[in-house]
């Protein structure tokens, strides 16, 4: 079936080498794709024999060039994984006839006022306070204490958040992003750590789903600092979390997709809903979970909007081991250059990637790693201390210095 896919990933991340990710035939395939950012890294003519290369920051042309490629050569699929496509897509697929998710189903998991407000309406206790803020207005009160997250409508990653400390920062915060085209919600700051749910959905049924850790929260990324995730494999906050992201998507309702849902837990152990994705996670989580469990989450997602079935084992067992994944981001300044010799230096290594600095200036999104490493272990401890030599690797530049002192290594704590 002829397939269009709507890329802005490193190319083979998104489709698999030499587009093995599409389960339809090369001359089937029609790639809209970038140069910028690994769009066509590993690029096979004959993988991908239509192409078509734009400049995909601005969105008129993206859409354009979509349309003329769904009329022009009729066009039965389209694949979309960026957060920033997935609207695009859905209104292609409505307005040719196209199977697949819709644009109502869509915003529910783009507009951050729609999905909290779908949430509530269910019924969902979930939720933090928030409120939509219209263009130019002030906030004068706020029904919570503390600090106030002020964040675009339809950011994704962290780059278009904003914690402020008072009334007059988060209207300063809002008038920054209004000025870059944002429409803006605010809600309450809410303390606790920060997990998330990667499920797979097939006709709204959950047939998967992993429940794992960050580090420390995707918001606090700077420039050589260092986040991650590990994953949880069982206890009463995994059962928690499954139990909270099943009510969510059951509200939410992505039809068939995979997910990526965010939530906090407030020191007295209240699960609160962060916000909700229909597409695989990034930074990372794609490697953490073919390691841990063996699904390729990207796979999935590129099969279920091509109209087949996800390519999942048939009995899906829990990680005999800890496993986690440690990103550590781009220094200040210099250039970063690839940590040599982990796969001899540090035990459990999964897979290690570097990835040069794509564009000047400070880290943008919360997935930028220069370094991403998957480690196993046989314990969260030993787990711990395999993240830390990775840690020293980068930082000394190459293998990890033997016996470092204790605390030398700045791993978030949990």
């Amino acid at each position: 079936m002829r397939t269009l896919i709507i890329n802005r990933h490193d190319l083979t991340w998104a489709t698999g080498h030499r587009g093995s990710h599409l389960p339809t035939a090369p001359e089937n395939r029609f790639l809209l794709t970038r140069t910028f950012g690994g769009g066509l890294a590993g690029y096979d003519a004959t993988a991908f024999p239509h192409l078509t290369v734009v400049d995909s920051y601005f969105a008129d042309r993206l859409e354009a060039a979509a349309r003329w490629l769904v009329e022009t050569h009729r066009i039965r699929q389209v694949v979309a994984l960026h957060e920033k496509d997935l609207l695009l897509a859905a209104v292609l697929r409505e307005s040719h006839g196209l199977a697949g998710t819709d644009v109502a189903t869509t915003l529910r998991f783009r507009d951050k006022i729609v999905m909290k407000d779908a949430l509530r309406g269910a019924g969902y206790s979930g939720l933090p306070q928030y409120r939509a803020l219209g263009p130019g207005e002030e906030l004068t009160a706020v029904p919570w204490k503390g600090r106030t997250v002020v964040k675009s409508r339809w950011g994704l990653g962290s780059e278009q958040v904003r914690i402020a400390d008072d009334l007059a920062a988060a209207n300063a915060a809002a008038r920054e992003l209004e000025a870059r085209g944002e429409q803006v919600e605010a809600e309450e700051f809410v303390t606790g750590a920060m997990y998330h749910c990667d499920s797979v959905v097939v006709d709204g049924r959950i047939v998967f789903t992993a429940v794992s850790r960050y580090l420390s929260a995707p918001g606090e990324f700077r420039p050589g600092g260092v986040c991650g995730s590990v994953v949880l494999t069982g206890g009463a906050v995994h059962e928690a979390l499954r139990a909270e992201n099943a009510q969510v998507l059951a509200v939410l309702a992505p039809g068939s997709a995979v997910t990526h849902v965010e939530f906090f837990r407030r020191p007295g152990g209240e699960l609160v809903f962060c916000e909700a994705a229909a597409r695989p996670g990034g930074g990372g989580i794609r490697d953490l979970l073919l390691s841990a469990y063996g699904i390729d989450i990207v796979r999935a997602a590129v099969e279920i909007q091509s109209g087949t079935a996800p390519s999942l084992p048939a009995v899906i067992a829990p990680p005999s081991r800890a496993t986690g994944l440690i990103g550590i981001y781009h220094c200040a300044t210099g250039e970063d250059r690839p940590a040599e010799g982990l796969q001899e230096c540090v035990p459990g290594l999964s897979s290690y990637h570097f990835s040069p600095r794509r564009s000047p200036g400070r880290v943008r999104h919360s997935a930028d790693y220069a370094h991403l490493a998957v480690l196993t272990a046989d314990t969260e401890e030993e787990l711990d201390r395999r993240f830390a030599l990775v840690v020293d690797a980068v930082r000394a530049g190459g293998a990890p210095r033997p016996n470092a002192p204790e605390g030398d290594h700045a791993v978030p704590n949990r």
